[in-house]
């Protein structure tokens, strides 16, 4: 930059890594602005799987290329898209990010059975790929401890269905605003079938809890 007189406040300076960020859809709730990053987390048999699909019919502009990685590489749960099925997160040099990615990691044993090099690249991915790197990632796990606390940190967007033991579900839901009384007390209260979800979205502020995707709760932690 040349030396200039500026005026007194910050300048707005286009940043060219990130041209591809989306804005956030108001008219369409299930329309993630990309890149996000989401953690799904509920108990087996929740629905983490069934609301991850049920995003990707709403995402608009769609994924251009979607990666999934399972440990069952003959799984037929996402049938109904076309993904690339893999046994670990992908490289970032094997990701072409002039196009609209989406890895999604399913249910991952992240603290036994994942690589320290798979881990590190977990953290880059949320912290640094996703929005420099045209990618949106989103994670599912059957316990809010396996984790990992950075991961945690950096998610733009949680899922939380029914489990037996609140307190673990409220590490997530405490770095989004809610307490542990909070999450117990919706619940019990509003989320009382155990296919019930609680979307905590901090992408969109005024409808920053939703039941189910759609169903804007106002609560007052």
């Amino acid at each position: 930059m040349k030396n200039k007189n500026f005026p007194s406040c910050v300048i707005p300076i286009t940043n060219k890594d990130k041209l591809f960020h989306e804005s956030v859809d108001m008219s369409d709730l299930a329309n993630m602005a990309h890149p996000s990053r989401i953690i799904f987390c509920s108990p087996p048999n929740g629905g983490k799987t069934l609301c991850i699909l049920n995003l990707l019919l709403h995402k608009k502009p769609p994924f251009q290329k979607i990666y999934l990685v399972h440990n069952d590489p003959t799984t037929k749960e996402y049938s109904a898209i076309d993904c690339e099925i893999c046994e670990e997160i992908p490289p970032i040099d094997e990701i072409d990010t002039d196009i609209r990615n989406l890895i999604i990691i399913e249910d991952v044993d992240y603290k036994s059975s994942m690589s320290k090099d798979q881990r590190a690249l977990l953290d880059r991915m949320y912290g640094c790929y996703s929005t420099h790197c045209n990618i949106s990632i989103w994670l599912t796990a059957q316990d809010a401890i396996s984790i990992p606390a950075s991961v945690r940190r950096m998610a733009s967007a949680v899922f939380l269905w029914r489990s037996g033991d609140i307190n673990h579900m409220s590490i997530l839901a405490i770095r989004f605003g809610l307490t542990p009384r909070d999450l117990r007390w919706i619940f019990d209260n509003i989320l009382t079938d155990r296919h019930d979800s609680l979307l905590i979205d901090s992408t969109r502020p005024e409808c920053r809890y939703r039941k189910n995707i759609f169903e804007i709760l106002k609560i007052k932690s």
